[in-house]
C-alpha cells in the first residue's frame, strides 16, 4: 500500500459529495485506500490501519482542519508501544486544496484539486519518478482545558494560532458565516474598517447606530486579558488586542501574509501587543504584503516559546490551524516536529 486517504464528508468542499469516496477511489487504483472520517475520533484507527500496511503517504482530504486533525492523531499514534520502534517512519503528509484557506498547501507549493493532486502523485510513483520532498516545522503545544471533570492536559500540533484578540475574533467571525471562503474573508475586513470608529469613544454611544454593528465592533476589538510569557519573559501588558504565532508563513485567502520570519529558520514567530483601531488600520497595507506590523506596544519578531495564561473572566478559545479550543485556561507554544510533505503540482 503506498497511499492512504482520509476524506471528511462535512469539510466545505466535501458537503453534498456523497459519492466522494468512490471518486477518490477510482484514481488511486490498487494504490491506495480511502477512508471517510464522521469525526475526529475515527482518524486515530484508520491511520493505525495505515501505519501497519507501511502507507508511505497520508492524504488528507478536507482543508486545513483535516490535516491538523490527521497530524494530532499520527503523533499520538508513535507515542504507543507498537510504533515506537525504529520499524515506522512518519509517512509524508499530504494536504489537499479546495478547503476555506489551504494555507498548508499554498505554502509549501502544491497545486491542483485532490483529485489531480491524487493523480499526480499516482503518476509518479507507477512511473518510479522521484517525488521532491519538503520538510516545514511544525508546532507543538500543550495546555490546560477546563472541562466538566474538572481541569484537563491536553497536546496538539500545528503550523499557525490565533490565540486571542483581533485574529482570533475574526475567526469567529469567519467561522460564523454559512460559507466561509476568501471571499468571506475581505467582507469582513470591509466591514471591520467601516466599524473602527464604532470601537473609539465618544462614537460607540452614538444611540443612532443600529446595535448589531456596535456589537460587531466591540466584539471584533475586544482586548484580551491574559498574562503572557515570551521565551521565558514575562511581558509587561496584561491586556492584548492580539496574540498571534506560526512556524510558517500563512497567506488568508490572498488578503493576509503573515509569520515570514517563520520560514525556513526553524524557528516560529510571534505577534502580539496592543494596538487601536486606527493604528490597525494603517497596518493593513503591510499584512497584505506580508511586512512588519509596525505600531508601539507591538512585538513582531522570531521566538522558540510563547506561553499565555488566561487572567480574565472569559478563558482562551484560541484557533490553531483553523479549529477552535474551546476553554482554556493556559497554553504553551514550542517548536514541534518537522513534518514531510511531498511537493505536487498537477
Amino acid at each position: 500500500m503506498q497511499i492512504g486517504v482520509i476524506t471528511n464528508p462535512n469539510s466545505r468542499k466535501n458537503k453534498g459529495r456523497p459519492n466522494r469516496v468512490n471518486d477518490l477511489e477510482r484514481v488511486l487504483g490498487n494504490l491506495g485506500e480511502v477512508h471517510q472520517t464522521q469525526s475526529v475520533e475515527s482518524i486515530k484507527p484508520i491511520l493505525r490501519d495505515f501505519l501497519r500496511k507501511k502507507a508511505r503517504f497520508w492524504v488528507a482530504d478536507g482543508g486545513d482542519g483535516a490535516l491538523h486533525w490527521m497530524l494530532k492523531a499520527g503523533q499520538e499514534l508513535f507515542e504507543e508501544e507498537e510504533f515506537k520502534n525504529g520499524d515506522y517512519e512518519f509517512p509524508l503528509a499530504v494536504p489537499t486544496k479546495g478547503g476555506t484557506i489551504d494555507f498548508v498547501a499554498n505554502n509549501v507549493g502544491i497545486q491542483g484539486s485532490a483529485e489531480d493532486i491524487l493523480s499526480a502523485l499516482k503518476s509518479k510513483l507507477e512511473s518510479g519518478l522521484p517525488i521532491e520532498e519538503i520538510e516545514v516545522d511544525s508546532m507543538l503545544i500543550e495546555g490546560i482545558q477546563q472541562t466538566n471533570n474538572g481541569d484537563a492536559f491536553f497536546r496538539t500540533y500545528g503550523f499557525a494560532s490565533a490565540v486571542g484578540g483581533i485574529g482570533q475574533q475574526f475567526f469567529t467571525k469567519y467561522h460564523e458565516s454559512n460559507d466561509p471562503n476568501p471571499k468571506t474573508i475581505v467582507k469582513i475586513l470591509g466591514k471591520a474598517m467601516a466599524m473602527l470608529p464604532l470601537s473609539i469613544s465618544p462614537f460607540n454611544k452614538i444611540k443612532a447606530i443600529p446595535k448589531p454593528l456596535k456589537q460587531f465592533a466591540n466584539e471584533l476589538f475586544e482586548p484580551m486579558a491574559a498574562n503572557v510569557w515570551l521565551d521565558g519573559t514575562k511581558v509587561e501588558a496584561t491586556e492584548f488586542s492580539g496574540v498571534n504565532i506560526g512556524s510558517m508563513s500563512i497567506n488568508l485567502g490572498g488578503v493576509f501574509r503573515l509569520f515570514s520570519k517563520a520560514d525556513n529558520n526553524h524557528q516560529m514567530q510571534v505577534i502580539l501587543g496592543s494596538i487601536g483601531p486606527m493604528e490597525l488600520l494603517k497596518n493593513i497595507p503591510s499584512m497584505f504584503l506580508g511586512g512588519n506590523i509596525n505600531a508601539e506596544g507591538i512585538v513582531d519578531r522570531p521566538c522558540m516559546e510563547l506561553k499565555v495564561e488566561s487572567s480574565g473572566a472569559k478563558l482562551l478559545s484560541p484557533n490553531i490551524d483553523g479549529e477552535f479550543y474551546e476553554h482554556v485556561k493556559e497554553i504553551v507554544f514550542r517548536l514541534g516536529p518537522r513534518i514531510r510533505i511531498p511537493k505536487i503540482k498537477a
